[in-house]
């Protein structure tokens, strides 16, 4: 028996089915049954026009080092489409600079890099809104440990680092390898910095006052612009057998090591698990959305399997964070088949970002058709626009990323229009969701229908 009749008496299916022809709709198929490159070639003009708000983004000048929490370590091969020689990133350049050649020589390179200082000295505090303009971005997020010369653009939101509140005692013995040994003195700068931010010249105490140092942080950077808290958590730390602790437990380990020492791994591993909760609860309270990175990253040394969303499925299901809305950032990719089922919960979300940029236009096609036939109205689009070079920057990752997301989403939807499962409009309704509305909704934005447009 299906589903249908398990539901609705045969009556009622008949007349459905009856419906359904009249109005042209036909059951999915495992074939295409229409011409699918016509309907990409119907889909991906109106699709071209669509503003976008981009829910996750690293805007900066590429010798800014406020554009992240961490560094970009670098690694013994990166993914071939990352690459300085990978042609589409010469494309970018090309359209929007005019940039007259195909490859980043350095001979060519000094071009564009004399192009970008002359746009950064005309244009001001005005550059990465021209950017936007450029690509098409009506809104995006800055994930930024400060805003600095974003500071009041309407255009962009700000996602503020959490993972530093994790780490205040003597981290010596987290540094395990090269990558760690770089990124855990940036974890323990970003922290001054926040409490210098409160007035805070050391740590407090005891536990409630670092909860209240944490809690007057996130408040302020909310009352600045931010709509979100931001994990890197893999990077320093697993995502496996995250623990509840008590706060008893948490508040002895506090005090034993806020005014030195060297906490053993197991009792460091107890407060992070700790506070980790409590950002995510206070993320919940003060009404700011909780992304979390979930899925390959970069360095020689980040292990996949200590980053998969799946091992959040505990914390994304509890009932005490059932207010906070999660994003998991990057859709926990290369684990996205599986990642999608997340989205079955109403306060959860994934973001297509990063792997934009890592997988090539049709295998990207291919995981946005997977996500679009479960949950479509729970996925959102990211660029990961971040300034990796200075040639391979912010505006090229931008171009690149919105570029395979638009012809890769009009690919996805012309399939599932020509084997049945959507109607052309539909398609459409799925595209705007990703690449507006569903994040628009989440900033308290108007919707594309809401704007007029």
């Amino acid at each position: 028996m299906n589903l249908a009749s398990k539901r609705f008496p045969a009556a009622i299916c008949m007349a459905i089915l009856l419906c359904s022809s009249v109005l042209g709709w036909t059951q999915a198929t495992a074939l295409p049954n229409q011409d699918v490159s016509a309907i990409y070639k119907r889909l991906l003009p109106q699709i071209e026009k669509i503003p976008i708000v981009d829910m996750h983004a690293h805007p900066g000048y590429w010798d800014d080092s406020d554009v992240d929490a961490m560094a970009v370590t670098v690694t013994d091969l990166d993914p071939m489409r990352t690459r300085a020689t990978n042609p589409e990133w010469a494309a970018a350049a090309k359209a929007l600079f005019g940039y007259p050649y195909s490859d980043f020589s350095p001979e060519h390179a000094a071009w564009l890099d004399k192009k970008d200082d002359e746009l950064r000295k005309e244009w001001g505090k005005d550059y990465f809104t021209k950017i936007l303009d450029k690509v098409g971005i009506q809104v995006g997020v800055a994930n930024r440990v400060a805003m600095d010369y974003l500071e009041g653009n309407p255009r962009f939101r700000w996602v503020v680092f959490v993972d530093p509140f994790m780490f205040p005692f003597n981290n010596h013995d987290l540094a395990i390898n090269p990558d760690r040994a770089v990124y855990f003195p940036i974890q323990e700068k970003a922290l001054h910095r926040y409490m210098t931010q409160v007035g805070a010249s050391q740590l407090p105490g005891d536990l409630a006052g670092y909860e209240a140092l944490i809690n007057r942080v996130i408040s302020q950077d909310k009352q600045q612009g931010a709509v979100a808290i931001k994990f890197e958590a893999p990077y320093f730390r697993s995502l496996v057998n995250i623990s509840d602790p008590s706060r008893e437990k948490a508040e002895a380990i506090y005090r034993k090591y806020s005014s030195g020492g060297v906490p053993s791994a197991e009792e460091y591993l107890v407060f992070q698990d700790y506070v980790f909760r409590y950002l995510i609860a206070q993320a919940g309270v003060q009404h700011v959305e909780v992304h979390i990175h979930s899925a390959v990253g970069a360095g020689n040394y980040y292990h996949l399997r200590e980053g998969n969303a799946l091992d959040l499925e505990n914390i994304l299901r509890d009932t005490r964070y059932k207010d906070t809305t999660f994003v998991m950032i990057h859709g926990g990719y290369p684990y996205d088949r599986e990642s999608i089922w997340l989205a079955a919960l109403p306060n959860v979300y994934l973001d297509s970002s990063e792997f934009v940029l890592l997988t090539y236009p049709a295998e990207y096609g291919r995981i946005l058709k997977n996500w679009f036939e479960i949950f479509p109205e729970k996925i959102v689009f990211g660029s990961d626009a971040f300034p990796y070079t200075r040639e391979v920057a912010v505006p090229e990752t931008y171009w690149l990323a919105i570029n395979t997301a638009r012809t890769a989403t009009a690919a996805a939807l012309a399939e599932m229009v020509a084997e049945g499962e959507i109607t052309e409009a539909r398609a459409m309704e799925i595209a705007r969701d990703y690449f507006h509305d569903t994040t628009a909704k989440l900033f308290g934005l108007p919707t594309l229908g809401q704007s007029g447009k």
